[in-house]
């Protein structure tokens, strides 16, 4: 079992000490596990957000983690990675901090758009569904061609978490131009659709949501990984035996771990 996508106490949002979080994982079975925390520099670009967002430390980040894993490495496969938070204009901060800091794993998310995370009521002001999931999904595809270096594609669908709307799914049928090119490009760049398990508030098991999946298989896509986005250990693998169902349910037959940047197979 493989959870690619996860969070400690060096993400603003989490508590989370890894030195809880590895014991827990080993007895619960893990065979592989990723830390993915968040890099926020999108954030420097929203003067609320510089004031209650904490960015990460990332000597202590990767000191810690990198001890940790050789600490471990003959119990657990430890990976380490950022979640880097796209926004072009800090493109050039993320360039220079992942030639910096060797990752395992680098997820590539959309949190901020226009400036404003798509999680909080700021964003939808104003903007009807189609307008606000369409600057969302248009994001999403600009950010597939940044320079620098990325393995995964997280959370598609994140926008629908904390949408007000009465009928807040986002349905492939209304956005299946975007989609499939977001989708087309995901699989001509060679790089990984997350399957992410964290879709509370969405009325889907996944984001992106089995619809959407489904299409990616279609396109020819087989890249894929499960992450839980734990940002409390207690939720590591939540929901990944219902999502290993559904995905064989789709003919995928494998997931994909990450070291040093290398997609690894794991039979489903």
């Amino acid at each position: 079992m493989i959870d690619c996508h996860t969070h400690t106490y060096y993400s603003h949002d989490s508590k989370q000490d890894p030195k809880e979080t590895i014991p827990y994982a080993i007895e619960k079975g893990i065979d592989y596990l990723a830390f993915t925390d968040h890099c926020d520099k999108d954030c420097l670009f929203n003067e609320e957000y510089v004031k209650t967002i904490r960015q990460i430390d990332l000597d202590s980040c990767f000191l810690e983690l990198n001890n940790l894993k050789d600490q471990y490495k003959n119990k657990l496969e430890i990976a380490v990675g950022l979640e880097c938070g796209f926004m072009n204009q800090a493109t050039p901060m993320y360039e220079e901090i992942l030639k910096k800091y060797p990752t395992d794993i680098t997820i590539n998310s959309v949190h901020l758009v226009d400036f404003i995370d798509c999680y909080f009521k700021e964003f939808f002001a104003k903007k009807t569904k189609e307008e606000a999931y369409t600057k969302y999904l248009e994001a999403i595809y600009n950010s597939l061609f940044v320079p620098y270096h990325y393995d995964v594609i997280a959370h598609i669908g994140y926008v629908v978490r904390k949408a007000p709307y009465d009928n807040k799914s986002l349905e492939y049928k209304d956005y299946s131009d975007i989609i499939d090119s977001i989708l087309k490009t995901i699989i001509e760049k060679g790089k990984a659709l997350e399957i992410n398990s964290h879709a509370e508030g969405t009325g889907s098991l996944t984001l992106p949501n089995p619809e959407i999946i489904k299409r990616y298989k279609e396109l020819g896509g087989e890249l894929i990984t499960f992450g839980s986005d734990a940002h409390k250990k207690e939720k590591l693998l939540f929901e990944y035996d219902n999502i290993s169902e559904l995905l064989k349910s789709l003919n995928f037959k494998y997931l994909f771990k990450y070291l040093e940047h290398n997609p690894i197979a794991v039979k489903i």
